[in-house]
């Protein structure tokens, strides 16, 4: 049998992760996540490639290389690989990569209490907590503890030929966020090219300007761009739709976003941190964030949110390079 990278396929609301679970040698002296995020950038990218380019991945196509724990604070590291990054966080990412822990064993030292598996995540944005219950036949359900999300920024500009609003967002990734209906903008499949299209003039503008954290001058790398609108005031419910680079559509609610949307809702009052918030996708499937904790930062709204959703296994594979293949390390999505 060909030598290659062993993965487990999952799906989380409908967008797909890809888990790495054998085949691949981080060389000695590189441990933790921050280093092993540089070295696949630096030195392995064809990893990245690979495993989320077509031919063998397409759309917004992740990856997870789980890592061993590097100290005391968590169980689990885990690097996340997307068709234009290695991004921070990915909260469907963190979802899928938890029930493949917990229905494969990955941590056997780890035991289920009252129906659940608790443990705790490394990423680039920080610690995860990770709750997972279900497991067997039933459908796994995962409520992550994420970082803490807020409101970094807002400014007003040009999109569409239409003045809008821009969020900028924190839920363990930068999002410029537009509410939707300032743009007459369905979040409907149908219109998926335009969601496109508007994403890539807004990623396009902020890309041609240095952005910083207000409080602290920090230059931010804001790539992502998320449109959502209110469906529902009462049981406060919004549709999400992330656009990644190099123009991808999330097909998940984004759990990050998600996360960043809460942080939004929360500090302008039209959600009150006892009630959970509903994100519906593009193709309508569904994560459900509540607040866990909240405090105020000199100001600045700070939400600790927890993200349920579900994942599901797809299939098992190994991913195989052909010496007579040019396109074997990948091509970037079109």
């Amino acid at each position: 049998m060909r030598p290659g990278l062993d993965v487990v396929d999952t799906h989380t609301a409908g967008n797909p992760t890809r888990i790495v679970i054998g085949g691949l040698d981080v060389p000695a002296g590189i441990e933790g996540v921050e280093a092993t995020r540089r070295w696949l950038r630096d030195s392995a990218d064809w990893v990245r490639r690979r495993l989320v380019h077509e031919p063998r991945g397409g759309g917004l196509t992740c990856a997870v290389l789980p890592l061993p724990a590097a100290g005391p604070d968590h169980d689990i590291g885990a690097v996340i690989l997307e068709p234009g990054s290695y991004p921070p966080m990915c909260g469907h990412c963190m979802i899928g990569l938890s029930m493949v822990i917990d229905e494969f064993d990955l941590l056997p030292d780890v035991p289920r209490i009252d129906g659940a598996r608790g443990f705790t995540i490394a990423t680039p944005a920080g610690l995860v907590g990770s709750s997972v219950r279900g497991g067997g036949p039933a459908a796994t359900e995962v409520t992550l503890t994420n970082v803490d999300s807020y409101v970094v920024d807002r400014w007003e500009q040009k999109l569409g030929g239409c003045p809008v609003g821009v969020d900028l967002l924190w839920g363990g990734d930068y999002y410029a966020t537009v509410d939707a209906d300032d743009l007459g903008l369905r979040l409907e499949p149908e219109s998926a090219l335009k969601i496109v299209g508007l994403a890539r003039e807004l990623a396009a503008s902020i890309a041609d300007q240095v952005v910083r954290d207000p409080r602290t001058g920090t230059k931010l790398d804001v790539y992502q761009v998320m449109f959502h609108r209110t469906i529902d005031a009462e049981a406060p419910t919004s549709r999400v739709v992330v656009v990644a680079p190099p123009g991808e559509i999330d097909r998940s609610p984004c759990g990050t976003g998600s996360s960043a949307l809460l942080s939004l809702r929360v500090a302008r009052g039209d959600v009150a941190a006892s009630q959970t918030l509903t994100t519906r996708s593009i193709i309508d499937t569904v994560f459900k964030v509540r607040t866990d904790s909240i405090a105020d930062d000199a100001g600045r709204v700070v939400v600790r949110p927890l993200l349920t959703g579900t994942a599901h296994v797809t299939g098992f594979s190994r991913v195989v390079a052909d010496p007579y293949d040019r396109l074997c390390d990948g091509f970037s999505p079109i």
